[in-house]
């Protein structure tokens, strides 16, 4: 499948929007496939589509990778690198930074060497 350049900006937007709904029991599942789903998408994108976005991301891969679900952290993980990699780490350490420093201590934890130091 090909993704639209020209109005990817409006569908991560909704995406993103739909990780902030958290108010229903399987809740995780959908932020596991989301979060499975945009590596994919990642790679299909260049970075100036990505970049705009990335911060609003952020809160929700925080919350996965803080859940006690093993599948939606584990995807929240693999995210994450994958941004690390489209980004650079530097650069995904820096937007986390300005976001919620708070979430350097998950992602550290979880995979070091995505974000630099």
């Amino acid at each position: 499948a090909v993704v639209s350049t020209q109005s990817t900006g409006g569908e991560l937007a909704r995406v993103v929007e739909v990780t902030r709904h958290r108010h229903y029991e399987h809740h995780r599942h959908l932020l596991e496939t989301v979060y499975k789903a945009l590596p994919v998408i990642f790679r299909r994108l260049t970075k100036p589509k990505i970049k705009p976005h990335v911060n609003a991301f952020l809160d929700g891969l925080k919350y996965g990778l803080q859940s006690d679900n093993n599948l939606l952290r584990a995807a929240s993980v693999e995210c994450l690198q994958s941004l690390s990699l489209m980004l650079g780490p530097n650069i995904l350490r820096g937007r986390i930074e300005m976001t919620d420093p708070d979430m350097l201590l998950y992602v550290e934890q979880a995979f070091p060497e995505t974000v630099g130091s």
